[in-house]
């Protein structure tokens, strides 16, 4: 009884199974289980969850930067349109993969976290734009290059028809796209 008021003060306020009504009332946690591990429980739970929201943020701004700034690139330079369509599927499949982050097995840091927004948005910064370069640079090879062809034997034959070739393009950048996707969810995860 005469712990409520305490309680009620505290950041965090914490009970024991058997305190007193007003006192359990007034805490913001209530152990059910005799001890104090499951405080040390709560607070590695709490640390890997940060740890994935921290991951999820940095496969966030990257991703955002990647879509954005690479079909930017071919867009500009070589004044390809893309399907809104792709980019729509595209969408739906990078927020599939951003699903599983929430189950990833994170080790919970032995201190105290906090959110270090300049390092993990430069984190995500550089890698939506390597990501980005690297879909341009891709794109010149296969659309100004014979590099997917090897004495006159094709891996990749890009037809001439403009039509044609517009939808081959479209369906290497979306392949490219998907699977470059994959490739940053894996470097996002520490």
């Amino acid at each position: 009884m005469n712990d409520a008021p305490a309680l009620k003060k505290a950041d965090i306020g914490i009970a024991v199974d058997d305190a007193t009504d007003a006192a359990r009332s007034a805490s913001d946690i209530v152990l059910t289980q005799p001890g104090l591990s499951v405080i040390v429980s709560a607070v590695l739970t709490s640390r890997a969850i940060f740890q994935r929201m921290k991951n999820y943020t940095i496969y966030a701004v990257s991703i955002t930067i990647r879509v954005v700034f690479g079909f930017l690139l071919v867009a500009l330079i070589w004044k390809f349109d893309f399907s809104p369509f792709m980019v729509l599927i595209i969408a739906i499949l990078n927020d599939g993969t951003i699903m599983t982050i929430s189950k990833d097995r994170v080790k919970p840091s032995p201190l105290p976290d906090s959110w270090k927004l300049k390092e993990i948005f430069a984190t995500g910064i550089v890698l939506g734009a390597y990501m980005a370069i690297m879909t341009a640079v891709f794109f010149y090879i296969v659309h100004d290059t014979d590099f997917f062809s090897v004495s006159n034997t094709p891996y990749f034959k890009l037809h001439n028809t403009h039509n044609l070739l517009q939808n081959q393009l479209m369906k290497v950048c979306f392949f490219k796209k998907i699977s470059e996707g994959l490739w940053s969810e894996f470097n996002c995860r520490k």
